[in-house]
């Protein structure tokens, strides 16, 4: 199979890439994104290019399938900016795509997408409403990407949503989180949160290609974590504070641009949206190698040895 990844520089993009480099089904991996990068793999044809370049559908020929990663996941202060890359880029790769004959789809989405409300369910499912975030950039345009996904695509294609991503060679705000000295319990609560491996994912993309799959599938870890345990774990403090005095706090300094977490993402330590993997593990056979747990301490663990 020959194989197209945009975002390929990315963190998700460089594990996939690794997966596929020592699996023989792979013949060709085509690699887009706009950092300039050097590597090492060996079937990868690396294109430096914008998704939203025109010229895009020259390297989607003769392309099986394509796996589109590109994305703003850390936050920028130009809203304009994120919602053309996100939006407009899912659009010109998948008509490029399609244009040039691409017969399958995979679509990174988030579990962020059915936002975190005080009245959600034990389990999301995919079936459940995605009510996303009402001023949240990230969890608006997943939701578009999804909806423009489906309506393009029709049915043949697959929308991958995992939950927090947690790995060696991850980088982005939550994780940097992780690093303040103390973090909020906000108005005192503890709720339950999911991580997913960063190689359980790359597995997840593998898999789906592998059996021809099609439909939305939740891709996450196994159980959960307590935010108050995972602050413990962390080495930090927990500190209960009123939310609305942690959001004043958050949307001074993020409009003065003194901090790189927006305000918006109290709500996902302060609200439970934690997603059931059991279509996953049912018509995937996709069963994850780490837990929720497990994932965090990965983390923490190459953290104190100084991997990055």
């Amino acid at each position: 199979m020959d194989v197209a990844i945009t975002g390929a520089a990315g963190y998700f993009g460089q594990k996939i890439i690794s997966l596929m480099e020592k699996d023989d089904f792979y013949n060709r991996i085509i690699g887009i994104s706009r950092r300039e990068w050097r590597h090492g793999f060996k079937k990868l044809e690396y294109h430096r290019m914008d998704v939203r370049s025109k010229d895009i559908k020259n390297i989607f020929e003769g392309v099986d399938a394509i796996i589109h990663l590109a994305f703003v996941v850390s936050p920028i202060h130009n809203q304009k900016e994120m919602y053309d890359i996100d939006i407009n880029g899912t659009k010109n790769v998948i008509r490029a795509g399609a244009e040039a004959g691409v017969k399958k789809f995979v679509i990174t989405s988030s579990t962020m997408v059915y936002g975190a409300w005080e009245d959600n369910p034990e389990w999301l499912k995919e079936e459940d409403e995605t009510r996303g975030h009402p001023t949240y950039y990230y969890n608006k345009h997943k939701i578009m990407v999804e909806k423009i996904a489906k309506e393009m695509l029709g049915k043949e294609l697959v929308i991958l949503r995992p939950c927090l991503v947690v790995g060696q060679h991850v980088k982005h705000f939550y994780v940097d989180l992780l690093n303040m000295p103390f973090l909020p319990l906000v108005d005192g609560r503890n709720p339950r949160m999911q991580f997913v491996h960063e190689d359980d994912v790359a597995r997840a993309y593998d898999i789906v290609l592998k059996k021809n799959a099609k439909g939305i599938f939740n891709i996450v870890g196994e159980g959960v974590i307590r935010w108050k345990e995972l602050i413990e774990m962390a080495g930090k403090h927990a500190i209960k504070m009123p939310s609305w005095l942690i959001k004043s706090m958050l949307k001074i300094a993020w409009k003065l641009h003194a901090t790189k977490f927006p305000p918006e993402i109290i709500d996902f330590v302060t609200y439970e949206w934690v997603a059931s993997g059991e279509k996953a593990k049912h018509e995937l056979g996709f069963i994850p190698q780490y837990s929720s747990k497990e994932t965090v301490e990965s983390y923490l663990n190459a953290r104190q040895r100084n991997y990055f």
